[in-house]
């Protein structure tokens, strides 16, 4: 027994052991440690009390401004853009707050003028800095810590000329320490630990080797054969590329702006970026697994569809055993030889990045380059050799097909599985082609490996660089940079509340019916609708009219008011008017010029009692109890839309809490002895650390951190503080869960953004740019003449990347709109549902585009015009009714035009046309009659997707219903609706 109990207590020993190495060893890295031992010297220089006195008062903030401002990074370049933006940001508060000081002292001590003129200038500061907070990415740290310093600076000692100076150099002090001692620490782990961090290069190899799972999982297509894979872990699969290509996006942008060290630029292979997203969408739209497929009662079949006989079933299993056993052995080729493309490609990106750690010389690097460089050609004589292979036979697989005698004398039939392998194959060389296009720029930037020498790269200040979108990246709620379009007004994407704008045809319209009143100068009338269409851009040409008065008398009220009319209606007149509307619209709907005005309307509320007369109470209370830190406590909190605001929120005030009741602790166990200050603080970092760098509640540990060194650190610094450490640790909270309750109702009161909100109006307007999409892919392929192909080309590419930033910006908000506080649950399964299918919309019409580019125009479109026209009308109007419930929240029509119906009236159109062809050349086509089958299948999948759209938009707003269980002929009556072509929204089941 005694053996056992010995076993058993060693056994225990060995699992405690275990457990206590397993958290410590998360804290043995760069990050953890830098972090602590900057800690550790933050609260040695307060201790300190020749260091100490240089902040004065105020030097306990030195651990304030590391937690909030200069917290430790992930490496050096992070750390040193960090350092010199916010001191710069610090600076200007610092320089602006003296200014007003001193502008304050020449009023005299505790004067009205000397008062107004610190509040005017607090006012001020927080109005800009909130606008550039909300506008610009980088600068957010800054305009904080600059709000920070102006609001200590310019609500104590208002008119002493002896404190203008004096106190601007106390948190000179403050930042420049917190700043240097943080740079520092991380500078010592970095020798402690070398190495790199995750970076772009290391995003760019894992996004490359993400698609050759999916590629390799999804080569079963070109054979039309069932997947052993189950159909959700492909789903996943897909789920992670799509993250994977926008997260390698996001890291460019954030990595392209750092300071590194390399033979390389990133830039050499940003275009990757682009490249990663093209073979993304070809394998979704080419290359998904096949679903069961199934019926709808009703519905119309597809030629395709139809149950065929005994012996069209022995014929279809002959011709599709042809085309199958014809196409598969190439298709099979080629995608193994896109699969070693990609790995090619892995392998240089790893080669040419991964040489920063030692030095490489002239000789190495042109080692090292041709190896690379053979590898690419070789690869780039592979993929050639393997995509005219597959193009021969594609163009020829038909040839021994007799279309005529597949229908015997009826309609023609084409097996399911045909379509399947042809837009497999065509997907095939689609990717065969972007890789072509990879492997030139792998073997580019093994050119620039062998000619460049290191040098370290840094960022050039830019607005793009501060965060400003050149083109296609925008800030969004989060800080996080997405992708959006350059030519999106900026209002258009945020406003949700803009219904009483004017439209423009009504703007138009309202200037139109202004100008009835006056003649033209021959006298004859303006004709109706004749200015209107001069105004086609608000006020274009009024040059072209003159307008004149009536015969009024000089005297009379009718002669100075059609005076005033006429001036108001002219040329200039109108042109101005129509630009103050367009700056007002644009200052009155933008998000951050709002968001500004809250900052400066929460700073200047919270701020009031310290601009009241000195001898006032409220004056009195603000400087006892440290009003400050409620201020303070407010723009942190302050969040760009109410979800973030509410998370933010309740987290901070845990966290205040858990900081206040610590520090009342330590301050019983060691008072105001330096040595157990240091050791207790630097003690408490230890699971702050945690918190910050291994959960997602970060925002609950930097106010834990935030409210210990006023509470444990301000006795030691400034002994008479008049209150007893208990009512210290409940005045602070108090004050700091002050300014965050004001943070919540500012957010929810005034210019509510809730995310349900932007959701829904951010859908409907993402609908409403499918439906346009759609509208350019149809207009293009009706084009006789094909002239201005590159603005059409443009304009397309234009609304695809702004469907993919709508779609992204839409994600973000579903993950904040867990966050708001609701009565009811919010349906955000049926949301993200929501999500998915547009985007699987956007990636078919991607493939529609590509596809079209080689579809036999004669057969395909010119001559099923009408079909072509019904089946687009059908689906811009399914898109529209889904962006109408949307944006009014209103329910879907129950009948709507069936695209199914219109679809498969289409195809069976199509391929009569393609059957007369073939009659009369059995030899005609060719690879474009691949092209054609792959166009149907895409257009099948896309009714699909509509009808899923219509399924969930149904269950989250309902159907107007008018024929319902209680209708008497409602059973037999829907039974024909696929006859007349309606698709009915109204669910039998539910």
């Amino acid at each position: 027994m005694p053996m056992n109990a010995l076993n058993s207590l060693i056994a225990k020993a060995c699992s405690v052991s275990k457990s206590i190495l397993s958290v410590a060893s998360q804290y043995v890295a760069r990050r953890p440690l830098a972090r602590l031992l900057s800690t550790f010297l933050c609260a040695v220089i307060i201790v300190i009390r020749p260091f100490s006195r240089f902040g004065g008062q105020y030097a306990f903030l030195v651990l304030a401004l590391k937690e909030l401002i200069f917290g430790v990074q992930e490496n050096l370049a992070q750390q040193l853009e960090l350092t010199v933006l916010n001191i710069l940001g610090a600076l200007a508060g610092i320089g602006i707050s003296t200014f007003a000081k001193y502008i304050a002292s020449l009023a005299g001590h505790d004067t009205l003028g000397a008062r107004a003129t610190c509040a005017i200038f607090l006012i001020l500061i927080s109005f800009f800095a909130g606008i550039i907070k909300s506008r610009l990415v980088r600068l957010q740290l800054s305009t904080r810590i600059s709000c920070f310093i102006s609001v200590w600076l310019l609500t104590n000692n208002i008119g002493l000329p002896e404190h203008v100076l004096s106190d601007s150099g106390n948190f000179l002090w403050i930042t420049l320490s917190a700043a240097v001692l943080c740079l520092f620490a991380l500078i010592v782990m970095m020798l402690v630990f070398p190495g790199s961090t995750a970076n772009f290069e290391s995003e760019t190899i894992a996004t490359f080797a993400l698609l050759r799972q999916c590629l390799s999982s999804s080569l079963y297509r070109v054979g039309a054969r069932e997947t052993k894979m189950p159909y959700t872990h492909y789903r996943q699969l897909h789920t992670q590329l799509l993250q994977r290509s926008i997260k390698i996006n996001e890291s460019y942008s954030q990595a392209a702006f750092e300071l590194r060290i390399g033979r390389l630029s990133l830039h050499s292979i940003h275009p990757f970026i682009g490249i990663v997203e093209h073979l993304r969408r070809e394998l979704a739209w080419g290359m998904a697994p096949l679903k069961p497929t199934h019926s709808i009662p009703g519905t119309p079949q597809s030629p395709r569809s139809g149950a065929p006989s005994l012996n069209e079933h022995v014929h279809f299993g002959h011709l599709e055993s042809h085309f199958v056993s014809t196409i598969e052995p190439p298709a099979l080729i080629l995608g193994r030889t896109i699969l070693e493309a990609m790995k090619t490609v892995e392998d240089l990106i790893s080669v040419t990045f991964r040489q920063r750690s030692k030095v490489v010389t002239p000789q190495d690097a042109q080692s090292v380059s041709g190896s690379q460089k053979t590898a690419v050609h070789a690869a780039e004589r592979q993929l050639k050799a393997a995509r005219d292979q597959m193009r021969e036979v594609l163009r020829h697989v038909f040839d021994q097909v007799d279309m005529q005698q597949r229908a015997e004398g009826k309609q023609a039939h084409l097996p399911k599985e045909i379509f399947d392998c042809s837009v497999a194959a065509i997907a095939l060389l689609q990717m065969g082609q972007e890789m072509a296009g990879a492997l030139r720029i792998a073997e580019h930037v093994a050119t620039l490996y062998e000619e460049t020498s290191g040098r370290l790269w840094y960022p050039h200040v830019s607005l793009q660089w501060l965060g400003v979108p050149p083109g296609p990246f925008i800030p969004d709620d989060n800080g996080e940079l997405v992708a959006v379009s350059g030519g999106v007004n900026e209002g258009d994407i945020i406003d949700v509340g803009g219904d009483e704008r004017l439209t423009v045809m009504e703007a138009q319209q309202g200037l139109a019916e202004r100008a009835f009143s006056f003649t033209l100068v021959k006298g004859r009338p303006l004709p109706a609708g004749g200015l209107s269409a001069r105004y086609r851009t608000y006020a274009a040409s009024a040059s072209r009219m003159s307008l004149r008065m009536g015969d009024a008398k000089l005297w009379t009220w009718k002669y100075w008011s059609d005076f005033v009319g006429m001036l108001w209606s002219t040329e200039r007149m109108l042109r101005l008017r129509v630009w103050l509307a367009k700056r007002y619209r644009k200052v009155q709907h933008s998000s951050h010029w709002r968001h500004g005005l809250k900052n400066a309307l929460g700073v200047a509320v919270l701020t009031f009692p310290a601009f009241m007369p000195e001898e006032s109470t409220g004056r009195q209370w603000f400087q006892s109890y440290r009003g400050q830190w409620m201020t303070i406590s407010y723009l942190w909190v302050l969040e760009t839309n109410t979800g973030a605001t509410w998370r933010t929120g309740y987290l901070r005030l845990f966290g205040t809490l858990l900081g206040a009741m610590y520090s009342y602790v330590a301050f019983l166990i060691c008072g105001t002895n330096p040595y157990g200050l240091v050791a207790l603080v630097t003690l408490f970092d230890v699971p702050i650390t945690w918190i910050i760098l291994k959960t997602s509640i970060t925002p609950m540990a930097c106010p834990g951190s935030v409210a210990l060194p006023p509470i444990l650190l301000a006795p030691y610094i400034h002994p008479d503080t008049g209150h007893t450490i208990l009512e210290l640790a409940s005045i602070r909270a108090l004050m700091i869960a002050a300014g965050i309750v004001a943070a919540l109702l500012m957010n929810s009161l005034l210019f509510p953004r809730h995310c349900r909100v932007l959701f829904l109006s951010d859908t409907s307007r993402t609908l409403g740019l499918l439906s346009s999409l759609y509208l350019t892919l149809s207009h293009d392929m009706f084009r006789v003449h094909r002239t201005r192909m590159h603005e059409e080309r443009r304009k397309t590419l234009k609304l695809e990347l702004q469907i993919r930033s709508a779609l992204f910006r839409l994600s973000a908000l579903v993950k904040t709109m867990q966050d708001e506080l609701s009565l009811l649950p919010k349906p955000l399964r049926h949301y993200r549902q929501v999500i998915t299918t547009m985007q699987k919309l956007l990636d078919l019409m991607t493939g529609l585009r590509k596809i079209r580019e080689n579809i036999p125009r004669k057969e395909t479109v010119a001559n099923v015009f009408k079909e072509r026209r019904e089946f687009m009308s059908c689906v811009c109007i399914t898109l529209f009714a889904c962006q109408h419930a949307f944006h009014a929240r209103e329910p879907l029509p129950q009948f709507l035009p069936s695209t199914r119906h219109a679809y498969a009236n289409l195809e069976a159109h199509v391929q009569e046309c393609i059957n007369r062809a073939r009659e009369a050349d059995p030899r005609a086509l060719g690879l474009s009659l691949v092209y054609a089958f792959a166009e149907q299948e895409v257009m099948q999948n896309l009714v699909d997707t509509l009808e899923e759209l219509l399924e969930v938009t149904g269950r989250l707003f309902g159907t107007s219903a008018w024929l319902t269980h209680e209708s008497h002929f409602s059973r037999t009556s829907t039974m024909e609706e696929g006859d007349h072509g309606w698709y009915s929204t109204f669910k039998w089941e539910d």
